[in-house]
């Protein structure tokens, strides 16, 4: 496979770009040895604020398996083994006006910390559905087979 070293662009082109393209994301339904997932407070639009999982953009020449290990090492700060795709979610965010397409991607988590990036204000191990979830996280979450 022919890899492409990603190129960064300047942030107002890319902000340009995401008003009228969908972005691809890979989001991480990371669970551990208790049956828990992880949930991670977001720091950055879209979605500031709210509980999601950890994730982001698929840069180009990426595949998403790629971007999964990628973002349990930046977001984490650990390596974590990818499974299987759980589902792929449209995401409309309220705060920007931006338009994600989340592939959700199962990791397994077995370590004993987690390092907080500046993207995530905090993180929690949860092990039932929120009802004040978005339904981007409540549907791969059924979907997994948690209740």
């Amino acid at each position: 496979m022919l890899k492409i070293k990603p190129m960064l662009i300047e942030d107002e082109l890319y902000h340009k770009i995401r008003e009228v393209l969908p972005t691809v994301c890979v989001d991480l339904l990371v669970t551990n040895e208790q049956g828990e997932y992880l949930l991670a407070k977001r720091t950055e639009k879209p979605a500031q604020g709210s509980w999601w999982f950890p994730g982001g953009r698929i840069r180009k020449g990426e595949t998403w398996q790629e971007c999964a290990k990628r973002k349990g090492r930046e977001e984490l700060g650990i390596d974590l083994p990818i499974g299987n795709l759980i589902s792929v979610e449209n995401y409309f965010a309220d705060d920007a006006d931006w338009h994600t397409v989340n592939l959700v991607v199962h990791a397994y988590f077995s370590h004993r910390l987690i390092e907080l990036d500046d993207t995530h204000e905090e993180f929690r191990w949860v092990s039932h559905i929120e009802k004040d979830l978005h339904k981007c996280v409540k549907n791969p979450l059924t979907i997994y087979g948690i209740k």
